[in-house]
């Protein structure tokens, strides 16, 4: 069974998430919300979907966060990265 989501409560989650990670005066970071059928899609059996991504600086840090539809309970979880490889010949 797919949880019930709708557009707002994503909105509101991501809202919460964003303040989680971003501070108001922090122009490079951003909540970035699924809609509700992407989210819909990453749904576990126990109700957990996954809602949208933030990223920080710039680009450099990035969080999924997650939401439990039966608890309203939300989650980040950081987004692992590779390091940038510089090009030999740049030195």
């Amino acid at each position: 069974m797919v949880p019930q989501l709708t557009e707002d409560i994503i909105a509101e989650a991501m809202d919460r998430a964003w303040r989680a990670v971003c501070s108001p005066a922090n122009e490079r970071c951003y909540g970035l919300p699924y809609g509700v059928k992407e989210a819909q899609e990453t749904c576990t059996p126990e109700g957990r979907c996954k809602i949208g991504w933030v990223v920080a600086d710039a680009g450099r840090k990035a969080w999924d966060a997650w939401l439990d539809t039966r608890t309203g309970e939300g989650r980040l979880r950081r987004q692992a990265h590779e390091p940038i490889k510089r090009r030999p010949d740049l030195g």
